[in-house]
Protein backbone atom coordinates (compact mmCIF):
# COMPACT_ATOMS: atom_id res chain seq x y z
CA UNK A 1 0.00 0.00 0.00
CA UNK A 2 1.11 3.56 -0.73
CA UNK A 3 1.04 6.08 2.12
CA UNK A 4 1.06 9.87 2.09
CA UNK A 5 2.83 9.91 5.47
CA UNK A 6 5.06 7.68 7.54
CA UNK A 7 5.01 8.92 11.14
CA UNK A 8 7.77 7.59 13.39
CA UNK A 9 7.75 7.75 17.18
CA UNK A 10 9.99 5.43 19.18
CA UNK A 11 8.46 6.04 22.61
CA UNK A 12 4.87 4.67 22.52
CA UNK A 13 2.38 5.69 25.18
CA UNK A 14 -0.88 4.46 26.59
CA UNK A 15 -2.66 7.63 27.68
CA UNK A 16 -5.08 7.75 30.61
CA UNK A 17 -7.25 10.88 30.68
CA UNK A 18 -9.19 11.57 33.88
CA UNK A 19 -11.62 14.48 34.17
CA UNK A 20 -12.26 15.70 37.70
CA UNK A 21 -14.78 18.28 38.91
CA UNK A 22 -11.93 19.48 41.12
CA UNK A 23 -8.53 18.15 42.14
CA UNK A 24 -7.98 17.88 45.88
CA UNK A 25 -4.36 17.29 46.84
CA UNK A 26 -3.67 14.81 49.63
CA UNK A 27 -7.25 13.52 49.29
CA UNK A 28 -9.04 10.68 47.48
CA UNK A 29 -10.33 11.95 44.13
CA UNK A 30 -13.01 9.95 42.31
CA UNK A 31 -14.09 10.23 38.70
CA UNK A 32 -16.53 8.46 36.43
CA UNK A 33 -15.32 10.50 33.44
CA UNK A 34 -12.13 8.92 32.07
CA UNK A 35 -10.75 7.21 28.99
CA UNK A 36 -7.71 5.32 27.69
CA UNK A 37 -6.11 5.90 24.28
CA UNK A 38 -3.03 4.96 22.32
CA UNK A 39 -0.98 8.13 22.31
CA UNK A 40 2.44 9.71 22.10
CA UNK A 41 3.44 12.33 19.54
CA UNK A 42 3.57 9.83 16.69
CA UNK A 43 0.17 8.26 17.30
CA UNK A 44 -1.45 11.67 17.80
CA UNK A 45 0.03 13.01 14.57
CA UNK A 46 -0.84 9.91 12.53
CA UNK A 47 -4.36 9.76 13.97
CA UNK A 48 -5.07 13.38 13.03
CA UNK A 49 -3.65 12.89 9.53
CA UNK A 50 -5.97 9.90 9.19
CA UNK A 51 -8.91 12.00 10.38
CA UNK A 52 -8.00 14.57 7.72
CA UNK A 53 -8.27 11.87 5.07
CA UNK A 54 -4.57 11.16 4.48
CA UNK A 55 -3.12 7.66 4.22
CA UNK A 56 -0.79 7.53 7.22
CA UNK A 57 1.14 4.70 8.83
CA UNK A 58 2.76 4.80 12.25
CA UNK A 59 6.08 3.07 13.01
CA UNK A 60 7.08 2.41 16.61
CA UNK A 61 8.42 -0.30 18.89
CA UNK A 62 6.25 -2.22 21.32
CA UNK A 63 6.63 -4.98 23.85
CA UNK A 64 4.61 -5.84 26.93
CA UNK A 65 1.03 -4.55 26.43
CA UNK A 66 1.73 -4.31 22.70
CA UNK A 67 -1.47 -6.20 21.85
CA UNK A 68 -3.52 -3.74 23.91
CA UNK A 69 -1.74 -0.80 22.26
CA UNK A 70 -2.50 -2.22 18.81
CA UNK A 71 -6.16 -2.74 19.73
CA UNK A 72 -6.42 0.92 20.72
CA UNK A 73 -4.92 2.04 17.40
CA UNK A 74 -7.25 -0.25 15.46
CA UNK A 75 -10.19 1.53 17.12
CA UNK A 76 -8.97 4.64 15.27
CA UNK A 77 -8.42 2.84 11.94
CA UNK A 78 -4.74 3.70 12.32
CA UNK A 79 -2.20 1.69 10.30
CA UNK A 80 0.49 0.48 12.69
CA UNK A 81 3.86 -1.21 12.19
CA UNK A 82 5.87 -2.22 15.27
CA UNK A 83 9.33 -3.58 15.96
CA UNK A 84 8.81 -6.20 18.67
CA UNK A 85 10.74 -6.29 21.93
CA UNK A 86 9.96 -7.14 25.55
CA UNK A 87 10.06 -3.67 27.12
CA UNK A 88 7.02 -2.25 28.87
CA UNK A 89 4.84 0.37 27.13
CA UNK A 90 4.56 3.28 29.53
CA UNK A 91 1.36 4.91 30.74
CA UNK A 92 1.04 8.68 30.91
CA UNK A 93 -1.82 10.28 32.81
CA UNK A 94 -3.67 13.53 32.17
CA UNK A 95 -5.64 15.11 35.01
CA UNK A 96 -8.20 17.68 33.86
CA UNK A 97 -9.40 19.93 36.69
CA UNK A 98 -12.75 21.41 35.66
CA UNK A 99 -12.85 23.78 38.63
CA UNK A 100 -9.60 25.56 37.70
CA UNK A 101 -9.56 24.69 33.98
CA UNK A 102 -6.08 23.18 34.29
CA UNK A 103 -4.48 20.24 32.48
CA UNK A 104 -1.81 18.34 34.44
CA UNK A 105 0.31 15.75 32.69
CA UNK A 106 2.13 12.95 34.53
CA UNK A 107 4.75 11.39 32.27
CA UNK A 108 6.37 8.02 32.93
CA UNK A 109 9.91 7.56 31.68
CA UNK A 110 10.12 4.63 29.29
CA UNK A 111 12.12 1.47 30.08
CA UNK A 112 15.04 0.44 27.89
CA UNK A 113 14.33 -1.58 24.76
CA UNK A 114 15.99 -4.91 24.08
CA UNK A 115 19.34 -5.19 22.37
CA UNK A 116 18.76 -5.49 18.63
CA UNK A 117 15.53 -3.46 18.62
CA UNK A 118 17.13 -0.54 16.78
CA UNK A 119 18.19 -2.76 13.89
CA UNK A 120 14.63 -4.13 13.61
CA UNK A 121 13.24 -0.57 13.58
CA UNK A 122 15.61 0.54 10.82
CA UNK A 123 14.84 -2.53 8.70
CA UNK A 124 11.11 -1.77 8.91
CA UNK A 125 11.77 1.92 8.27
CA UNK A 126 13.71 1.26 5.08
CA UNK A 127 10.92 -0.98 3.81
CA UNK A 128 8.26 1.63 4.58
CA UNK A 129 10.29 4.36 2.83
CA UNK A 130 9.55 2.56 -0.43
CA UNK A 131 5.82 3.11 0.07
CA UNK A 132 5.47 6.65 1.38
CA UNK A 133 5.94 10.28 0.28
CA UNK A 134 6.56 12.20 3.50
CA UNK A 135 8.31 11.34 6.77
CA UNK A 136 7.44 12.83 10.15
CA UNK A 137 9.69 11.85 13.08
CA UNK A 138 8.26 12.96 16.40
CA UNK A 139 8.93 12.67 20.11
CA UNK A 140 11.72 11.31 22.23
CA UNK A 141 13.31 7.91 21.71
CA UNK A 142 13.06 5.10 24.25
CA UNK A 143 16.05 4.27 26.42
CA UNK A 144 18.37 1.73 24.81
CA UNK A 145 18.24 3.34 21.35
CA UNK A 146 21.40 5.08 20.20
CA UNK A 147 21.99 8.71 19.28
CA UNK A 148 22.44 7.56 15.67
CA UNK A 149 18.87 6.34 15.10
CA UNK A 150 17.17 9.67 14.27
CA UNK A 151 20.03 11.12 12.15
CA UNK A 152 20.17 7.81 10.25
CA UNK A 153 16.44 7.97 9.55
CA UNK A 154 16.73 11.54 8.25
CA UNK A 155 19.70 10.63 6.04
CA UNK A 156 17.95 7.59 4.55
CA UNK A 157 14.76 9.55 3.89
CA UNK A 158 16.52 12.46 2.20
CA UNK A 159 18.58 10.05 0.10
CA UNK A 160 15.26 8.58 -1.06
CA UNK A 161 13.92 12.00 -2.03
CA UNK A 162 11.36 12.21 0.77
CA UNK A 163 10.10 15.33 2.55
CA UNK A 164 11.17 15.16 6.20
CA UNK A 165 9.55 16.95 9.14
CA UNK A 166 11.06 16.73 12.62
CA UNK A 167 9.26 17.27 15.91
CA UNK A 168 11.87 16.49 18.55
CA UNK A 169 14.48 18.48 20.43
CA UNK A 170 17.90 18.46 22.06
CA UNK A 171 20.91 16.42 20.99
CA UNK A 172 18.79 14.26 18.66
CA UNK A 173 17.75 17.37 16.73
CA UNK A 174 21.27 18.85 16.65
CA UNK A 175 22.66 15.55 15.33
CA UNK A 176 19.97 15.41 12.61
CA UNK A 177 20.42 18.93 11.22
CA UNK A 178 23.50 18.15 9.03
CA UNK A 179 21.30 15.69 7.09
CA UNK A 180 19.05 18.61 6.08
CA UNK A 181 15.46 17.81 7.04
CA UNK A 182 12.93 20.06 5.33
CA UNK A 183 11.08 21.40 8.36
CA UNK A 184 11.53 21.58 12.12
CA UNK A 185 8.26 22.03 14.03
CA UNK A 186 8.72 22.24 17.79
CA UNK A 187 7.65 24.64 20.51
CA UNK A 188 9.55 27.79 21.44
CA UNK A 189 10.96 26.51 24.77
CA UNK A 190 12.22 23.33 23.06
CA UNK A 191 13.98 25.42 20.41
CA UNK A 192 15.56 27.62 23.09
CA UNK A 193 16.78 24.68 25.19
CA UNK A 194 18.22 23.00 22.06
CA UNK A 195 20.06 25.93 20.51
CA UNK A 196 20.71 28.15 23.53
CA UNK A 197 21.80 25.87 26.40
CA UNK A 198 21.50 27.52 29.78
CA UNK A 199 18.45 29.56 28.77
CA UNK A 200 14.91 28.55 29.66
CA UNK A 201 11.52 30.07 29.01
CA UNK A 202 7.92 28.99 29.54
CA UNK A 203 5.66 28.35 26.57
CA UNK A 204 3.48 31.32 27.53
CA UNK A 205 6.32 33.71 28.42
CA UNK A 206 7.51 36.57 26.23
CA UNK A 207 11.18 37.58 26.13
CA UNK A 208 11.85 39.99 23.29
CA UNK A 209 15.65 39.73 23.45
CA UNK A 210 15.55 35.94 23.36
CA UNK A 211 12.92 36.05 20.63
CA UNK A 212 15.29 38.06 18.41
CA UNK A 213 18.06 35.52 18.99
CA UNK A 214 15.67 32.73 18.05
CA UNK A 215 14.72 34.54 14.84
CA UNK A 216 18.39 34.85 13.86
CA UNK A 217 18.89 31.12 14.46
CA UNK A 218 15.84 30.33 12.31
CA UNK A 219 17.37 32.41 9.50
CA UNK A 220 20.70 30.65 9.96
CA UNK A 221 19.11 27.19 9.68
CA UNK A 222 17.42 28.23 6.44
CA UNK A 223 20.57 29.82 5.02
CA UNK A 224 23.01 27.05 5.91
CA UNK A 225 20.84 23.94 5.60
CA UNK A 226 17.66 24.93 3.77
CA UNK A 227 15.63 24.03 6.86
CA UNK A 228 12.40 25.92 7.56
CA UNK A 229 11.16 26.27 11.14
CA UNK A 230 7.73 26.49 12.77
CA UNK A 231 7.62 27.30 16.49
CA UNK A 232 4.46 27.09 18.58
CA UNK A 233 4.18 29.25 21.71
CA UNK A 234 1.10 28.08 23.58
CA UNK A 235 -1.64 30.68 23.19
CA UNK A 236 0.78 33.22 21.71
CA UNK A 237 1.30 33.64 17.94
CA UNK A 238 3.17 30.90 16.08
CA UNK A 239 6.51 31.86 14.52
CA UNK A 240 7.58 30.53 11.14
CA UNK A 241 10.11 31.45 8.47
CA UNK A 242 9.20 31.75 4.81
CA UNK A 243 11.27 30.68 1.84
CA UNK A 244 12.36 34.34 1.52
CA UNK A 245 13.86 34.20 5.05
CA UNK A 246 11.10 36.42 6.46
CA UNK A 247 9.90 35.62 9.99
CA UNK A 248 6.13 35.74 10.25
CA UNK A 249 3.69 35.34 13.14
CA UNK A 250 0.22 33.82 13.04
CA UNK A 251 -2.21 34.40 15.91
CA UNK A 252 -4.06 31.60 17.69
CA UNK A 253 -7.85 31.52 17.60
CA UNK A 254 -9.18 31.69 21.19
CA UNK A 255 -11.07 28.54 22.21
CA UNK A 256 -12.52 27.16 25.40
CA UNK A 257 -9.69 24.80 26.31
CA UNK A 258 -10.51 21.33 27.64
CA UNK A 259 -7.38 19.25 26.95
CA UNK A 260 -4.22 20.65 25.39
CA UNK A 261 -2.48 17.25 25.12
CA UNK A 262 -1.83 16.62 21.43
CA UNK A 263 -2.42 20.20 20.28
CA UNK A 264 1.18 20.60 19.12
CA UNK A 265 0.87 17.29 17.28
CA UNK A 266 -2.29 18.61 15.63
CA UNK A 267 -0.34 21.64 14.38
CA UNK A 268 2.29 19.28 12.95
CA UNK A 269 -0.32 17.09 11.27
CA UNK A 270 -2.31 19.98 9.80
CA UNK A 271 0.78 21.75 8.53
CA UNK A 272 2.17 18.58 6.94
CA UNK A 273 -1.20 17.76 5.38
CA UNK A 274 -1.44 21.10 3.59
CA UNK A 275 2.21 21.11 2.52
CA UNK A 276 1.59 17.74 0.89
CA UNK A 277 -1.24 19.37 -1.05
CA UNK A 278 1.20 21.95 -2.43
CA UNK A 279 0.07 24.84 -0.23
CA UNK A 280 2.48 27.55 0.94
CA UNK A 281 4.01 27.29 4.39
CA UNK A 282 1.88 30.21 5.55
CA UNK A 283 -1.33 28.51 4.41
CA UNK A 284 -0.17 25.22 5.93
CA UNK A 285 0.69 26.79 9.30
CA UNK A 286 -2.66 28.55 9.49
CA UNK A 287 -4.44 25.25 8.86
CA UNK A 288 -2.22 23.51 11.40
CA UNK A 289 -3.09 26.13 14.01
CA UNK A 290 -6.78 25.54 13.37
CA UNK A 291 -6.24 21.80 13.91
CA UNK A 292 -4.46 22.58 17.17
CA UNK A 293 -7.39 24.71 18.33
CA UNK A 294 -9.85 21.94 17.52
CA UNK A 295 -7.79 19.45 19.53
CA UNK A 296 -7.57 21.74 22.56
CA UNK A 297 -11.37 22.12 22.64
CA UNK A 298 -11.91 18.35 22.94
CA UNK A 299 -11.40 16.08 25.98
CA UNK A 300 -9.62 13.34 24.02
CA UNK A 301 -5.89 13.78 23.22
CA UNK A 302 -4.64 13.91 19.66
CA UNK A 303 -7.89 14.30 17.72
CA UNK A 304 -9.70 17.01 15.77
CA UNK A 305 -13.17 15.44 15.87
Amino acid sequence: MKYNFLVVCLNPTIQKTIILPELKENEVNRSSDYRTDASGKGVNTARILTQLGAAAVHLTQSGDRGDYFRKLTLNDNLALVTAPNTSYIRTCTTLINRQKNTVTEIVEESPAVDSGTEEKILDLYEELLLHTENIIIAGSKAAGLTDAVFPTMVKLAKASGKTVILDFRGKDLLNSIPNKPDLIKINFPEFVSTFFPGYSIGEHEENLELKERVKEKMKELLSLYGIKTVLTRGAMPVLFISEESVIQEVSIRPVKVINTIGSGDAVTAGTAFKLNQGKSLEEAVKFGIECGAKNAALPRPGVIK
